[in-house]
Parts: structure tokens; sequence; C-alpha cells
């Protein structure tokens, strides 16, 4: 370690003469007297790190590994180690990851002098999409999975945060807890320090993208299934479904996870990039713009995104395509769907539920949605999971009546949703959390790269333009992917 350019000189210094201190005595005596009280957690504010060059540097674990950023907001997280993993599966799977998370929550003693609502023990993860996740390729992610972490970054603007976690082992000693937690630390100070990092040579992979034609197979079912959905739509059984593709991707070489999500963080800051590993086989990676619900204490803020046209090329036919969409009534009942869902499934939940009149206008770089923002506030023993399940899916990535909708999408589409579309997030000790919906994303194996698109189909869906919206959502991540291995 450079000793002339360190980052946790101050850090170590400062968590020597508490750790050692006697708080950290009278922590250990607490949890030798608390048999349930498994875990020792401290959390201390470091210097400002860039939580994506951690994670970057950090690549070579074959463990669980976690990546959040909004660039807008100034928020990151990055996160590594499995301590302990929380996994559901079935219809009762938000409550029983909320049951089991509390459950391990209360396992974990906390110490720390930073007076910070992020500062603070976090489970990290998220559902797949459907009840159960039998699919061989998502196996490793299965149907719900929270993970305690050995280390957790938070970046909230100018301040970061450090908390690391320990399980205490029967019989152990404070100097050998106290040389753990040292241990961790210089591996992290040599992670964070980037006077000492390893910058990884241009890729030059092979990949080939092969975009389906109209006068592919692809396009066929595709046509099939929008076509069969539109009938169902006009017979009643539903009023909307979202119907998705995936496009594969094969690889003849590696490729960089955390070097596709450093375009996809500069190129839309104003979305949510994340990046979630199980283990070393795969990783599921994405830029979403929808966010699912953020709490705070009582309050949750959610949205309505759904109706979306494109960019223009210049400022004046940007805003002809804008006007386009907040007068288009296919778009705008698409859009209203999504907020009547969201009423219909929070509103018995909360004391307060209110959101603007008319949708306002969400623009991304290469395309622009009907966005309308939601703030309720839950009533008293409502639990945050309870919230996310009545929340997901939203009819922009399901379809409405929900009920109605969901059991034909698997019926229609042909592969396997995974986590595609689903919440993922994190929550914290405090209560606090935040989740989106994993949509404009990828499942990265070895040698393939499985990208996802999906689009509202009502009553009077084309079949083409349906086929040319999920393309234009496949750009970002393709161009991702090609920006990676230049």
């Amino acid at each position: 370690m450079d000793s002339e350019n360190p980052v946790f000189n101050e850090v170590k210094e400062c968590f020597g003469q508490q750790i050692s201190s006697l708080a950290l005595s009278e922590a250990i005596e607490f949890t030798s007297a608390h048999p349930e009280k498994q875990y020792l957690s401290f959390s201390i504010q470091i210097p400002v790190v860039d939580a994506l060059a951690v994670l970057e540097q950090n690549a070579d674990s074959k463990s669980f590994q976690y990546y959040w950023e909004k660039p807008s907001n100034g928020f990151a997280i990055a996160a590594g180690g499995s301590l302990e993993r929380i996994q559901t599966t079935g219809k009762n799977r938000f409550r029983e990851s909320s049951d089991q998370g509390k459950e391990l929550l209360s396992k974990v003693y906390h110490i720390s002098n930073v007076k910070h609502h992020l500062a603070s023990v976090h489970l990290l993860g998220g559902f797949s999409f459907f009840d159960h996740n039998i699919g061989q390729e998502w196996r490793s992610f299965g149907a719900g999975s929270f993970n305690l972490p050995e280390w957790v970054l938070v970046k909230d603007g100018k301040f970061t945060v450090l908390t690391i976690t320990k399980k205490i082992e029967p019989g152990v000693d404070n100097q050998q807890i106290y040389q753990s937690y040292l241990s961790t630390l210089d591996r992290l100070d040599s992670i964070c320090d980037a006077s000492s990092y390893h910058v990884e040579s241009k890729q030059s992979f092979n990949s080939k993208i092969d975009i389906p034609g109209i006068d592919s197979e692809a396009y066929k079912q595709w046509v099939h299934s929008v076509e069969n959905a539109t009938d169902l739509i006009k017979s009643k059984a539903f009023k909307k479904i979202v119907l998705a593709r995936e496009l594969k991707v094969k690889l003849q070489s590696h490729v960089s996870d955390t070097r596709i999500l450093n375009h996809l963080r500069n190129q839309y800051p104003d979305c949510y990039s994340f990046l979630i590993r199980q283990d070393g086989e795969s990783s599921f990676i994405g830029s979403t713009p929808e966010r699912l619900a953020s709490f705070h204490e009582r309050e949750v803020l959610t949205e309505g995104l759904a109706g979306s046209i494109s960019r223009g090329k210049t400022a004046s036919e940007d805003a002809v395509l804008e006007h386009e969409l907040l007068h288009s009534q296919k778009d705008l009942s698409e859009h209203a769907f999504v907020l009547d869902a969201i009423e219909e499934n929070l509103q018995r939940y909360s004391d307060v539920f209110e959101y603007p009149v008319s949708p306002g206008i969400k623009k991304l770089s290469n395309v622009q949605h009907l966005y309308t923002p939601v703030h309720a506030k839950i009533k008293k023993g409502v639990s945050r999971t309870e919230v996310l399940s009545r929340l997901h899916p939203t009819p922009a990535v399901g379809g409405y009546p929900r009920d109605a909708a969901m059991p034909f999408i698997n019926k229609l589409e042909h592969f396997d949703r995974g986590w595609y579309a689903a919440p993922i997030g994190w929550i914290n000790a405090h209560g606090e959390g935040e989740f989106v919906v994993a949509i404009r994303s990828a499942l990265i194996k070895t040698n393939e790269v499985r990208f996802f698109a999906g689009c509202g189909i009502v009553e009077d869906s084309n079949p083409q333009k349906e086929w040319d919206e999920t393309n234009l959502k496949f750009i970002p991540m393709l161009t991702a992917l090609e920006h990676a291995r230049k």
C-alpha cells in the first residue's frame, strides 16, 4: 500500500480508536450475552470514491456483488461478499422476504459514531418477475433474494459511509475481531485508492449482433403474439398486456459488465444503473428510467411511466414529437391504465395519495416517456414489502387488469423473463430503501448476453409499430455493448 497516498489512513486511525475501545468490548460482551446477535457491524465515514470503480477493482470476486447508482442524484452503492442470503419463492415471497429480513437485521449489533441515516446495515437484492423462477439461466438468482453484504459503501453527494459486518463466531476474542476488521479495511483501502488502480486494457471481444428483420421467424412469432393479444382484448379478457422480446448476442470472449455500466451511467444520468452478481457465472445489469417505489419513514414515492416516442434530431423535431406523445390517445390510454392500477393497489394502504392531473414528459437520450409522479403516505402497520407486492407488476410491464392479463404473458412470450421488469433494490435497518423496475436490462453469461425489451399492447396496437418500438428500446444496451469493446 502506498503510504504517501493513503485513502484510509485517517479512517483506520479513527477506526482503531473506536473499535479497540470500550465500545468493542461492550459490543462483544453484549453479543456474548445475547446469542441471537450473530453479526457485528461498524459504520464509518470515508473519503469520496467512485462506487463503480471500487467494484471494478474487486471484479475477480466469485461471491455476491452489487452496484446501484443514479448519477443525477449523486447517489451510489457498491457492496461485496454475502454473510447471509434470504431466498424466497411462491405467492408469499414478498411477505416472507420481509419477515426473514427483519429477523436477519435483528441478528446484527451495529456500532457507529456517524450520525447519518445511511450509516446502517443494508439488505440488497430483488425479485423475479413471476412468483416462481425455474429457468436454468436464472437459477442462481431465484424468485426472491436479498443478501447481507460483508461490506457496503454508500455515497450520497459528498458524503460516503462504509459499513463492514462480520459474523461473530463463538469463542472469538476482541483482538481477533479487531484484526479481522483491519484486514477488510486494508483490502478495501487497496481497491479504493485510485493511485493503485489496475486499468483494464481495451477489450476486443467478438460478438455477433444479429437483430432479426421482418422476414425472420422471430418477427412472425411476434406478429402472432400481438394479434392474439389484441384478439383477447377485443374479447374483453383484459384491457392491456405488455409483451417483451429477448435478443441473444453470442460472445466469443469475456465482456466486462462494469465497462458497459460506465457507458450507461454516463449516457443516462437520470436513470438507475445497477448490477447484481449472485456468483461468478452471471450478472444482471441495466439502466432503468422507472422507479417502482422509494421509502422514507412512511413516505412513499412512485410513478407512472408508460407511453413512449423517439427523440428528435433537432429541438423543433423533439418538440413536435413531445406534442404528439402528449396528445396520443393510444399512449394516454396506456398511461392511464398505469395510474389507475397504482391508485387501485395503493390508495387503500395510504393516508395520503396524490399525483398531478396531467402527465408530463421524461426525456432520455433516445426516447421520451409520459411520466406522472405519485406521492403516498402509508398507514401505520403497512410494511414496505406489502407496498411492493401491490405495485408489482405495474401495467407498464404486466398488464391491466393485472390478475386477468398476467397468466397470458407466458403463453404469448417465447422466453423466461427471470428478473427482467421485476423489482430490484435495497432496504436498510432504518426502513429506508428504493426499488426500481428492471427494464433496459441484460443478463450477461460467459458466452452470451441476453437483452430484453417490451411494449404495451392495447386494442388498436399495430404489430409492426410495436416491433419497431422494442427495437428502439434495445438501442441503449446494444450501444453500451458496442462501447465496451472499443
